[in-house]
């Protein structure tokens, strides 16, 4: 009998082999009569083309998708001069996706005070609606348009640098086509129907990574400082969209830094610590006059749902913010509940609690505690693996979908990152190993030609730096109560560092 069972196991591995064998011979065959065709261009070019026909299906086709509002985008639209036509929160907040706005304030309407390079945008695509339309309505659909426009340049460059990584033409496949998968997913696409900033951020973020990229091979300085521009526009505009974000030109202003290695050239190093000095500068001012991303709410919940969260004894923990120790009941407490213990505007809360802490305090007890904040990160990287807003439904009410309804058409990768992916730190510390395993040999800080690796590990290293500081913004400023409107960038982190740790290790163990 056990002979038999072995003998069951040998010609299944047997046959496996084969099967293995075969697809590795037509795929050398593949390769064979591709030898000198291999073009990431023409690659990236189709990858480009079909995300820009996903996309016009989502966006401009019944029924046509967005994402419904919760709020927290009303002051953004009334900047740009667009308010609500319908003013009953059951069907503008959460529900359903609104499509068609006015853009004439009624009696209601209070003036926005916003003004970000979010704001600058809506209000193009406002002045395109008029110009085509000639009436006082707002489609989101021209925001929509203008956006898908200025993506899928940004597709097309970051799908081609990561192809060129490869000279095969079936490795370039599988990472063209893993580009496809991820960056026209129905779960980034849809926010280009809506006020929320992630579709900025999106845009950015790709433009900011394949112009790094861009870098990994020489060419002539006329490229070089087009790239550098690019990459200096791309990041003015993510720093600008948010004050959560001005953190970020620190670290693009460290990343161009490095970038005066790339040519023995006096006037490239000049502008290389121009555009950093910019970007710094731009950074601070952002900080200092934009206003702050969190509420009175918020700073509630940073304590409730971010210190005492973690904390194994909430009553110690109080005490290091000379807190009294029956406050330890709002352990897990959120404003956000169904029936909340107590609301964070009860004026109960500020005499002996709310004003025994600041934000500064916060992050002090975080430095002090790194294993707390470890473990907010953790939470920060579950939350981020969801880049749909769960409460927020696809569909205009006239759609007969029921509330909160989500579309699954194209949604296969953001479905695959909430059901199966791993959403632990552990995953992040991962991905970080593999980054450095891939690209550390050859790493230099002197002029090389040959450079990529070096490249690939600046740029991943900050896309590190971009999760992990909206992270911590986060959790400072929150806990873990606005995780889920606030991860984009976590999320989205993510999934470029995956995409180029993908390519890297297909590559390395020639898998195709």
């Amino acid at each position: 009998m056990k002979n038999h069972e072995e003998s069951n196991v040998a010609r299944r591995l047997n046959r496996l082999l084969a099967f293995t064998n075969q697809v590795k011979g037509h795929l050398r065959n593949i390769n064979f009569k591709m030898e000198g065709k291999y073009s990431p261009s023409r690659l990236a070019f189709i990858v480009t083309i079909i995300t820009a026909l996903v996309a016009s299906i989502i966006l401009f086709l019944p029924n046509y998708l967005g994402v419904a509002g919760d709020g927290s985008t009303d002051d953004v639209m009334r900047s740009a001069g667009i308010y609500y036509m319908d003013k009953d929160p059951d069907r503008i907040y959460n529900n359903y996706f609104v499509k068609t706005y006015s853009t004439i304030a009624s009696g209601e309407d209070m003036p926005g005070k916003t003004i970000n390079s979010q704001v600058v945008l809506i209000r193009l695509a406002k002045v395109l609606d008029y110009v085509v339309t000639r009436d006082h309505y707002f489609d989101i659909r021209f925001l929509g348009l203008i956006y898908l426009v200025l993506y899928l340049p940004a597709v097309y460059l970051i799908v081609r640098q990561v192809c060129q990584r490869v000279k095969q033409f079936t490795e370039g496949f599988f990472i063209a086509a893993a580009g496809l998968v991820i960056f026209s997913d129905i779960g980034y696409i849809t926010y280009f129907n809506s006020f929320y900033p992630e579709a900025v951020w999106l845009i950015s973020m790709l433009y900011c990574v394949g112009a790094a990229m861009s870098f990994q091979k020489e060419r002539s300085s006329s490229l070089d400082y087009l790239g550098l521009l690019l990459f200096f526009v791309s990041a003015i505009t993510l720093v600008g969209s948010r004050r959560q974000c001005a953190v970020l030109g620190f670290l693009f202003a460290i990343y161009v830094i490095r970038l005066i290695f790339i040519r023995r050239n006096f006037l490239w190093g000049v502008s290389c610590i121009g555009a950093a000095f910019a970007l710094s500068l731009f950074a601070i001012l952002c900080i200092f006059l934009y206003p702050s991303d969190f509420s009175e709410t918020s700073k509630f919940h940073s304590m409730t749902r971010g210190v005492l969260f973690v904390s194994s004894d909430p009553a110690k923990t109080l005490g290091e913010f000379g807190i009294d120790s029956s406050y330890e009941l709002l352990t897990d407490a959120s404003a956000y509940d169904y029936l909340p213990l107590v609301k964070s505007g009860d004026t109960s809360l500020y005499h002996g609690f709310m004003d025994k802490f600041t934000t500064s305090d916060i992050a002090i007890y975080y430095l002090r505690h790194p294993g707390s904040l470890l473990g907010m990160i953790d939470v920060s990287i579950g939350a981020g693996m969801d880049i749909r807003r769960g409460s927020c439904g696809n569909y205009e009410m006239s759609a007969g979908m029921p509330v909160k309804a989500k579309s699954l058409f194209w949604s296969g990768f953001s479905t695959f990152k909430l059901m199966s992916a791993p959403k632990t730190i552990g995953y992040l510390f991962l991905l970080t190993g593999f980054v450095f395993f891939l690209f550390y040999k050859g790493y230099s800080i002197r002029p090389k030609k040959e450079r990529r690796n070096t490249i690939f590990l600046d740029m991943n290293l900050t896309v590190l730096g971009v999760l992990l500081s909206q992270s911590v913004a986060v959790i400072i400023g929150s806990g873990d109560a606005e995780m889920v409107q606030r991860m984009f960038l976590v999320g989205l982190s993510l999934d470029i560092m995956t995409y180029s740790v993908f390519a890297e290790l297909q590559h390395k163990l020639k898998i195709v």
